[in-house]
């Protein structure tokens, strides 16, 4: 949701130095860091044993798959470095030393130009986070470009544990309540956002109520999700997903209400 989750994507040189020097001691790992772990794509490091952390793990070696099944995603096979840590104070004092001009999120997922990486302390809902970084992270391995309001309504919709995302994702009931009282959530409203300071709860919550609705809605809106993501992975501009998904539906709003109808 706002105020917890950032993407932040590595532009400045400053920056990338940072990054280079992240992982020149990312690979003295005896020196630096008490426990790894590797995760389907993910390499974890942690500054505390991980072994009660491991069904988490195992939820991210899933969520590969999930992406594969959903979606389509044959991501390549780049490593995402995912770096876990037992206090905030010390996950503070990290990303301060490395990434003094990135704002403070509870959870990151930092783009360079090398390999994705996530970060992320053990607090309250961590997991929730985790499992939302790790969405972006995987996406970016896999599409070139993503449109902000998609990037972030997939990693709601994968945010949740996956026995709870069909209906029990605390954004469902809010919708159902919105769409029953004719407050449809509009796709248009959302495509033009390119900053994640324009994201705010109402948008996190449309994005993802468009996802659910193609994921889980009319074959249509499935088929025409899948074909926009091939055409990013390709590298084309596959134009507005509103306009695709209207051409294809010219009863799409009819189709958003009965989908969220109890």
């Amino acid at each position: 949701m706002a105020g917890r989750l950032c993407i932040w994507m590595l532009r400045r040189p400053a920056c990338a130095a940072a990054a280079l020097l992240l992982f020149i001691d990312a690979g003295r790992a005896e020196n630096r860091w008490p426990d790894e772990r590797q995760a389907g794509q993910f390499s974890c490091h942690a500054d505390f044993p991980l072994a009660p952390q491991q069904p988490l793990l195992n939820e991210l070696t899933q969520l590969t798959q999930d992406l594969r099944v959903k979606l389509g995603a044959a991501p390549p096979r780049e490593t995402v470095h995912f770096f876990l840590f037992q206090a905030k104070d010390t996950y503070q004092s990290y990303m301060k030393q490395y990434f003094p001009r990135v704002p403070y999120r509870r959870a990151l997922f930092i783009k360079g130009r090398g390999p994705g990486m996530v970060f992320a302390y053990q607090g309250a809902d961590f997991e929730i986070d985790v499992r939302h970084e790790c969405t972006h992270a995987l996406l970016h391995t896999w599409l070139p470009q993503v449109p902000l309001w998609l990037d972030e309504g997939l990693a709601e919709y994968f945010e949740v544990p996956r026995d709870k995302r069909v209906t029990q994702n605390p954004h469902h009931a809010v919708v159902a309540v919105a769409v029953r009282d004719g407050q449809l959530p509009r796709l248009e409203e959302l495509e033009p956002l390119d900053n994640l300071d324009e994201m705010g709860r109402d948008e996190y919550r449309d994005a993802w109520a468009w996802v659910h609705f193609m994921l889980h809605g009319p074959r249509e809106a499935q088929d025409e999700l899948t074909r926009y993501l091939d055409e990013l992975h390709a590298g084309s501009e596959p134009g507005k997903l509103s306009e695709r998904l209207r051409r294809r539906m010219p009863d799409l709003s009819r189709r958003l209400v009965e989908h969220f109808r109890p």
